[in-house]
């Protein structure tokens, strides 16, 4: 008896400066796949018994305890994604942060889905930015799915002369809240 490959699952990152609408988000788009993990940075943080940085040190201990939580997302992640899971992580990444976690994934694609804020001027519009205002949660993992190939970034560069370099090509979509009265 033979047992045919599994096909690797997908990674995704959910993004906001608002760690509750990105972990909304998060699980709304995982109840959608039908095999999902979600794993959440605060409680991969919240992990950490001593030695803890807070989340706003931004010397360089700041930057290697955040790094080393995203290391740990993307290794829970992986191992899911090896057996066939999709895998959706959510954490606050913005600003410059966006290009560290991208650099930790690589060589993976990431569907990098933004719920867009004012907030978020010096973060790279790469993959798929969302306005987490105008709609439920729910509503939101819809329009990922329906533009998953928007919210495709490459992290390294493409072997198919053809596809596209930059991934700075970010796009926001609009949605509507179905409930929403005309």
């Amino acid at each position: 008896m033979t047992e045919e490959p599994v096909t690797r699952g997908r990674l995704f990152l959910v993004t906001s400066p608002v760690p509750d609408a990105a972990a909304a988000v998060a699980v709304e788009l995982a109840h959608r796949l039908p095999r999902c993990l979600v794993v959440a940075g605060s409680q991969v943080d919240a992990m950490v018994v001593s030695g803890r940085v807070p989340d706003d040190d931004v010397d360089l201990e700041g930057v290697r305890h955040r790094l080393l939580r995203w290391s740990a997302c993307l290794a829970a992640a992986e191992t899911y994604q090896l057996e066939g899971f999709d895998a959706v992580v959510h954490d606050v990444v913005i600003g410059g942060h966006l290009e560290d976690f991208l650099d930790l994934a690589a060589p993976e694609t990431v569907h990098v889905v933004v719920l867009d804020d004012p907030r978020l001027s010096a973060t790279p519009r790469w993959g798929l930015w969302l306005d987490a205002r105008a709609a439920p949660p729910g509503t939101l993992a819809e329009a990922i799915l329906a533009h998953l190939d928007t919210s495709r970034v490459l992290t390294t560069e493409p072997v198919d002369p053809d596809e596209p370099i930059d991934p700075s090509a970010g796009t926001s979509v609009p949605v509507e809240d179905p409930k929403a009265p005309d």
